[in-house]
């Protein structure tokens, strides 16, 4: 007969096995039963993965100075649908350019310089410079009933650049073009009934990517927000077509970080995002970048509002320097390479480290700072 603290102990054990499988059941996993022990082993490292989330979350969070936190809440406007597509090229193929001819040059009697066009009728310099322009970046199918007649071209003008960010960054070589297919709804029932008639909920929405045909439905709440969405859901298919399957936060970061693009004349700059700062200051606490790439499937249970603003200051930050550009680039180019699989946490935070040795350092005193607009 066994004791009664071998009983227990017996006991114990057992009904551990049972939690543990109960567990492994409704999360959707098979127990492998040719290898009992290492399906135990990948239960008990999913069990420690998550309770060392829940223990080391708060100690990654950045939260900014007393002074100018404010507390927001931030109802979340976008939910992107699982992607089925991942190993599908959704892009139109490479961007074509045409070229725009030479340059003339003279110099008139009073030494001064001109440059034109357009050939005069007397003796000229010939500069070729080789300079092109693309012919198109996308193919745009805007569906929409009262909108704005200057809506449809506000919104191909900050579309184009973006894409002269992404090239930029990446090199107008790695370019593809995008088909975007965009609907706007001016109602919001009718928003609801297209959304739900596809599966979907769009509770807390006001625009939703799907993935399997590469299109976004958007709600028109104002010609601001309904801009903004546009945009952002647009990126996602940017971001599809170009980069394929990508990290969770460089694919919301991204979107987030060009909602607010301004476009005057010749000059673009992006404005730091109205949901998450305050007095030109971060107002939400974040993720560390380290800790925020190692969350990317954590989207579904954590506080996506948090989530959302990481992605975003994570973004910001980056293209607020040289270096981080250079990071960007790796990456995207990385994934443009693998477009079917993602970067692992462990890789990503490698190539960060690369480029920034004293990561944390750095940006917890970069969060510190009054944030300012990009200019491209």
């Amino acid at each position: 007969m066994l004791s009664t603290k071998w009983r227990v102990l017996f006991v114990f054990i057992v009904l551990l096995i049972a939690a543990a499988l109960i567990a492994n059941h409704l999360a959707g996993r098979v127990f492998n039963y040719h290898d009992p022990i290492g399906s135990v082993r990948a239960i008990y490292e999913d069990i420690k993965v998550e309770i060392e989330i829940v223990e080391e979350a708060e100690q990654t969070l950045i939260k900014p100075s007393a002074g100018s936190f404010t507390t927001k809440t931030v109802i979340q406007n976008h939910l992107p649908q699982a992607d089925t597509t991942r190993c599908t090229d959704v892009s139109l193929g490479e961007v074509k350019y045409k070229r725009n001819g030479n340059i003339y040059t003279w110099t008139d009697s009073h030494g001064v310089p001109y440059f034109s066009d357009t050939k005069p009728d007397f003796a000229v310099e010939t500069l070729d410079t080789d300079f092109v322009e693309p012919l198109d970046y996308f193919e745009l199918t805007l569906q929409a009933a009262n909108l704005p007649p200057s809506f449809t071209e506000k919104l191909r003008i900050k579309l184009n650049t973006v894409f002269k960010v992404y090239g930029q960054i990446i090199g107008a070589d790695a370019l593809k073009k995008v088909r975007l297919n965009l609907t706007v709804f001016a109602t919001r029932s009718r928003y609801e009934q297209a959304i739900k008639q596809r599966g979907a909920d769009p509770s807390n929405t006001d625009g939703i990517y799907f993935h399997a045909t590469n299109s976004a439905f958007i709600y028109y709440r104002n010609e601001q927000s309904a801009m903004r969405t546009a945009i952002h859901e647009a990126v996602h298919a940017i971001n599809k077509a170009i980069l394929g399957t990508t990290p969770r936060w460089l694919n919301e970061g991204l979107a987030e970080y060009f909602e607010y693009t301004n476009n005057s004349m010749q000059l673009v700059s992006i404005e730091p995002h109205l949901s998450w700062i305050s007095n030109k200051h971060i107002a939400q606490s974040v993720f560390t970048i380290n800790w925020l790439i190692g969350l990317d499937n954590k989207w579904q249970t954590a506080d996506d509002t948090k989530l959302y603003a990481s992605s975003w200051a994570a973004i910001y930050f980056l293209m607020d320097s040289s270096k981080g550009k250079q990071f960007l680039k790796s990456v995207m180019l990385a994934e443009q390479n693998s477009p079917c699989s993602k970067l692992t946490a462990e890789t990503l935070e490698s190539m960060l480290y690369q480029h920034f040795p004293q990561l944390s350092k750095d940006y917890k005193t970069w969060l510190n700072e009054p944030f300012i607009k990009h200019r491209f």
